[in-house]
């Protein structure tokens, strides 16, 4: 049975344009977003840029800001799992975010008197890489990962008009006919 709501998930953009070109994979997962809160829900997920643009990310990847990236939703996938990161996954998503190798984090890391090498797992996830953007233009991932299998972009975005309040997930009927329902047919959602 197809769900009749599906929660929409939104983040500045390219976040989601990231984890949908495969930008933001860590091992067996296609994507990660990252958050300071944990949520019980699972199943499929609707991706919304908002009106905000990240700008280190549009530079490390070389995106183009225009107006029509935003306030869109542009994909949806399966969220699988939310739990702390490992000390390996927030390095990887450092690298993903900043479009930059291990070695190039490590460098920064050493370079402001860090290592990358965890001395107590917990206190160096919620520290070191996770204040790596106080370093410079970077961007450092959130505490807690939402991990995600299948991927899909929408070969057309769906304008969306979020609504005053909270940043968490909201959860939008899917009318039959609609333009989000035929692109999501189209997916085979």
């Amino acid at each position: 049975m197809k769900p009749n709501s599906i929660p929409v998930f939104p983040n500045w953009f390219p976040y989601n344009d990231m984890m949908l070109d495969g930008h933001l994979k860590v091992n067996r997962w296609e994507g990660i977003k990252t958050r300071n809160w944990e949520w019980n829900y699972r199943g499929p997920v609707l991706f919304y840029n908002s009106l905000r643009t990240a700008k280190p990310a549009v530079e490390a990847y070389k995106y183009v800001d225009s107006h029509s990236q935003h306030k869109v939703i542009i994909g949806v996938g399966e969220l699988l799992d939310v739990r702390p990161l490992t000390h390996k996954e927030a390095l990887q998503m450092v690298c993903n975010f900043n479009n930059m190798s291990p070695e190039k984090v490590e460098e920064i890391l050493q370079q402001n008197g860090f290592t990358s090498e965890p001395i107590d797992e917990e206190d160096f996830v919620n520290s070191v890489l996770f204040d790596f953007y106080e370093f410079g233009p970077y961007i450092a991932p959130f505490d807690t990962g939402f991990f995600f299998k299948n991927l899909k972009r929408f070969k057309e975005s769906v304008p969306f008009n979020w609504p005053p309040g909270p940043i968490k997930p909201i959860f939008t009927k899917i009318v039959p006919g609609s333009k989000l329902h035929r692109q999501l047919k189209q997916l085979g959602f």
